[in-house]
């Protein structure tokens, strides 16, 4: 029976997508916090002229002179305008006081959570690499963006290459720590606000949404190695597939099995790209802790 052709997903456009609204949840929070704010702003305002209309009242009640309103007007004007500048100038400092410490309370659960990431990205790239690199090459462990083909793939039911791994082929110990990285990301997106960083957000959004929509063909993928078709192996039988895929082969040509073997091919490629982003922000982000580390160590300093 001829099976249908099926369509890739459009992994890319369902990952912008998921960008864009990563962006956008926090905005009406923000907007929220400016509009209360500004009433603030115009309370503490109407409370100092609220101030000199009682303090004129006051004078024309208990002044046993006719006051010269002339300089009452005068003297109030400037006690109302020193006011003001003192309580706007205030409400920009406060501002921009509250605005760095949500930034560096971000930035410290950021960095909090990426030291429970960083040692599963360093698990993930070595799996990664492993299923796409053959056994006549070597395999670059660490790795993070690499050029690669299906053909490529064609060792990654053999044995894993790490004593930790024994008893384990190479794509069912990448599918357990593309999940555990996967599940990583996923609590640092729901625990970080993300105001002052989205872009690492959209970074682990798009590795989220890459392994979410690639998780059926790695299932499909990995369960080969243990099923049958007809009296044959069905790992044996998709690994023949891969051996005589030409070199540029497609994916609407490819039969129903390697169709799957596509589609973890091009979710490698989209968790790879995900992961260039997320580790060229971090560095980014650690930088300027370090930095504002160093300054505050250095204060603390000058005060012993």
């Amino acid at each position: 029976m001829k099976m249908p052709n099926i369509k890739p997903p459009d992994i890319l456009g369902k990952i912008k997508d998921s960008s864009v609204l990563s962006r956008k949840r926090n905005r009406p929070t923000d907007r929220a916090e400016r509009i209360h704010e500004s009433r603030l702003l115009i309370l503490s305002i109407l409370a100092i002229l609220f101030y000199v209309i009682i303090a004129w009242v006051a004078v024309f009640l208990l002044s046993g002179d006719q006051p010269d309103l002339h300089d009452i007007v005068r003297g109030s004007m400037g006690s109302v305008f020193a006011l003001l500048f003192a309580v706007i100038i205030m409400d920009t400092i406060n501002s921009h006081n509250e605005k760095r410490k949500r930034k560096r309370d971000e930035r410290r659960a950021i960095v909090r959570h990426n030291k429970i990431i960083q040692p599963v990205i360093d698990m993930y790239l070595v799996r990664k690499n492993m299923v796409i690199t053959p056994n006549d090459k070597k395999v670059r462990k660490f790795q993070i963006k690499a050029n690669f083909t299906i053909k490529d793939m064609k060792d990654m039911y053999g044995p894993s290459e790490l004593i930790s791994d024994i008893g384990k082929s190479k794509v069912e110990v990448y599918a357990f720590y593309q999940e555990k990285l996967h599940d990583m990301f996923t609590h640092l997106v729901e625990d970080v606000d993300f105001n002052s960083y989205s872009d690492l957000c959209d970074a682990a959004m798009e590795y989220i949404n890459a392994t979410s929509y690639g998780s059926s063909a790695l299932e499909a993928v990995t369960s080969y190695q243990s099923s049958l078709t007809g009296t044959k192996s069905m790992r044996s039988v998709v690994l023949n597939m891969i051996r005589e895929e030409p070199e540029n082969g497609k994916f609407v040509d490819a039969p129903p099995a390697l169709k799957n073997v596509y589609l973890v091919h091009q979710m490698i490629n989209d968790q790879e790209t995900a992961l260039e982003g997320y580790l060229k922000h971090i560095q980014t982000i650690l930088k300027e802790d370090d930095k504002e580390i160093r300054k505050n160590t250095a204060s603390e300093a000058d005060y012993e």
